[in-house]
């Protein structure tokens, strides 16, 4: 697979001298605009940080639900109120209903 995108030029990034701490001398704040949509997650993704995605790039895996079933992907597990146990039979009920 051939990269389109540019890697990110970390030549002039040194490490910190003083092992656990980070070193940001010599970077500079990146200008984002405000994320307009959310991504599959609920995460707010700003549309640089979307164009900066090297979704070809071998280490991205960018079809993470290949291969599954529908109903793996219907399962939602983001109920900070419920174990995995308790959401899988909540939904796995809820399905049998209908």
């Amino acid at each position: 697979m051939s990269s389109t995108k540019a890697t990110v030029d970390t030549t002039d990034v040194k490490p910190s001298a003083v092992p656990g701490v980070s070193d940001t001398a010599g970077t500079t704040e990146d200008t984002l605009t405000p994320a307009t949509a959310v991504a599959a997650s609920g995460a707010f993704i700003e549309p640089e940080i979307v164009e900066r995605i090297d979704v070809e790039h071998p280490a991205v895996d960018n079809n993470p639900r290949k291969g599954q079933p529908k109903i793996a992907n219907q399962i939602d597990f983001n109920d900070p109120h419920l174990d995995t146990q308790a959401a899988v039979e909540k939904i796995l009920g809820d399905q049998a209903k209908n």
